[in-house]
């Protein structure tokens, strides 16, 4: 049972490292992004982008998180890259 439990820690641990990995990526992405938005005079926010967005994550999404859970997940992840755009 220990063994278990270790593999399956070390297993989330490598999960994260990916996660964290991924998240920099999508924020560098949204970075460029704002660079775009900013030269064309384009607004940060776009509430039906996000909304496209959290569509289309709810429609990949095969549990066993929610609907809920990856909207609250995504909504926080798109906020952190709006801030990073509007730095």
């Amino acid at each position: 049972m220990p063994d278990d439990l270790d593999y399956m820690r070390n297993h989330i641990n490598q999960l994260d490292e990916q996660l964290v990995r991924l998240l920099n990526e999508r924020a560098r992405v949204a970075l460029e992004i704002g660079k775009v938005k900013a030269s064309l005079g384009v607004k940060v926010y776009d509430p039906a982008r996000e909304g496209v967005v959290i569509q289309k994550v709810n429609a990949l999404n095969q549990g066993p998180l929610s609907k809920g859970d990856i909207e609250s997940i995504y909504r926080e992840i798109i906020d952190a890259c709006r801030q990073i755009q509007l730095r």
